[in-house]
């Protein structure tokens, strides 16, 4: 069945997060598809949502799809947004870089930087957005890329302009045309510019790093191009920065307002996988998706044309009580956990294992330094289509039980 929706009637973050839950359930309960008045076809439940990210056939991540013909389209070449076969080349090629065996390694750098912040932060409590979420995984993404750390500053301004950007109703040409003219001189095509001068850079004098692994990378005696490497860089850039910062955040927060969690975990850090997890469930950092179909299909009983966008809500499948027990209850020990906050199928987010490492190696280092936090207000929450994030965290630190610069 077919709903109408007012655009009015979406609800962000910006008005709640409570309301916005609420209503979502509301969309799950009635069954049904909604049409927005910019006409485009919203999906809630689990079910509906893991089918339309699993099929990319039917439903593509490339908006090209969609555009009109004579428009740029600014994320071609990226490995987020492209279809098979070209998709599984990328997809290949890109892993080699990101093994679990690399991530894992990454650890003991984590708890260093982490240690670092915290040294640093204000006594008695600090923001924690302005001091820790944002700075660990920005300079751990720098040591990543190899990036020199005269560049860092730019390099991390550029990243959240993009992370910033509203893509405009698709079917306003005009609305399009003027979107592409802004990107074309605007913070994505300024940070191309630079990991593409990287890319040479590395190809000519090899060195450590992310951007020395993918262009070395090789698969049945092919490469990636400088473009495809600096196309996968930003995407990793998007996972590997803002939206580890957004987990990192909404932990933090969401520890906060379950302290039986917070000790749970503080005693016993074998908990800590299964407490990331049940935060990316509750919080994921980006709330929905972008897919454009390539084909008359139907969801749900409700049919959708060919060219048309379809905005699955991953933040409503992961509450889906189809799937999951007591979706609103916060719980470090449910299991299994179907979430689908790194997406399905083949887009599953290749970052990941990063995303994890670094938030259960920053927690863990939390609780070493930090007995007890709290937070002394009202979270407010940033949402744009690419990030879901606390804007400020200001955590109350509690040093009841030991000294937090002295972990021993």
């Amino acid at each position: 069945m077919t709903s109408s929706l007012s655009t009015e009637d979406i609800p962000s973050a910006r008005f709640g997060l409570a309301d916005q839950l609420a209503w979502l359930r509301r969309m799950r309960e009635k069954g049904e598809v909604h049409v927005d008045g910019f006409g485009n076809h919203h999906v809630f439940s689990f079910a509906d949502v893991e089918r339309v990210t699993k099929d990319p056939a039917t439903f593509s991540s490339n908006p090209a799809h969609v555009l009109p013909a004579d428009v740029p389209n600014m994320t071609q070449g990226m490995m987020l947004v492209t279809d098979p076969p070209q998709h599984g080349k990328l997809r290949r090629l890109a892993a080699q870089a990101f093994t679990p065996r690399k991530m894992r390694d990454l650890g003991p750098r984590v708890a260093e930087i982490a240690g670092g912040l915290l040294d640093r932060a204000p006594e008695g409590g600090f923001d924690a957005v302005e001091h820790f979420t944002v700075e660990l995984p920005a300079v751990m993404i720098a040591e990543l890329f190899g990036i020199p750390a005269a560049d860092a500053g730019a390099f991390r301004t550029l990243v959240e302009q993009i992370m910033e950007i509203e893509p405009p109703n698709l079917t306003d040409e005009a609305a399009v045309r003027a979107a592409a003219d802004n990107a074309l001189g605007g913070p994505f095509l300024e940070l191309m510019g630079y990991l593409l001068q990287l890319c040479a850079r590395r190809r000519a004098e090899p060195a450590p790093g992310l951007i020395g692994d993918l262009v070395g990378a090789e698969l049945d005696g092919q490469r990636l191009t400088d473009p495809e490497v600096a196309s996968l860089a930003v995407q990793i850039l998007q996972a590997g920065h803002l939206t580890t910062a957004a987990v990192l955040g909404h932990a933090l927060v969401l520890l906060a307002e379950h302290p039986e969690a917070q000790a749970a975990l503080r005693a016993d850090r074998s908990l800590l996988p299964g407490a990331v997890e049940e935060v990316l469930r509750c919080r994921p950092p980006s709330t929905r998706l972008q897919r454009y179909t390539t084909v008359d299909t139907e969801v749900a009983g409700h049919p959708i044309p060919a060219g048309a966008v379809v905005v699955p809500w991953m933040l409503s499948a992961n509450y889906d009580d189809a799937v999951f027990a007591e979706p609103e209850r916060f719980d470090i020990r449910r299991g299994p956990n179907r979430h689908l906050t790194f997406g399905h199928g083949i887009h599953f987010c290749l970052g990941a294992m990063l995303a994890r490492v670094e938030v259960a190696g920053a927690l863990d280092v939390l609780f070493d330094r930090i007995p007890v936090w709290t937070v002394d207000e009202a979270v407010e929450y940033r949402e744009s289509h690419l990030l879901f994030a606390p804007k400020r965290v200001p955590l109350v630190v509690s040093t009841t039980t030991t000294d937090r610069r002295d972990p021993a």
